[in-house]
């Protein structure tokens, strides 16, 4: 009597789940970039002008521009400017 073998079914892959690629945007930790800027500035940290302008660079690129639309055309000067004319 002989005993047949059969052939072995390869093993099933657990399937990945899949998962969303998030944007450059989402991937830039704005808050630690913010840290490490205010911290430099307070001189609690050391950063190379290379730095500064980089974590500048992604800042602009992730947060809003918060600049008054009115002043784009050249308007008048702002309030803290008329303090500062003031002062001088």
């Amino acid at each position: 009597m002989t005993i047949k073998k059969t052939p072995k079914k390869p093993a099933k892959r657990a399937e990945k789940p899949v998962v969303k690629k998030k944007s450059f945007r989402d991937r830039i930790n704005v808050l630690a970039l913010i840290e490490a800027l205010e911290q430099h500035v307070l001189g609690e940290k050391e950063m190379t002008a290379t730095q500064v302008s980089a974590a500048l660079a992604l800042l602009k690129k992730t947060l809003p521009d918060m600049t008054d639309p009115a002043r784009k055309g050249g308007g008048s000067r702002s309030p803290h400017e008329d303090a500062l004319k003031e002062l001088e």
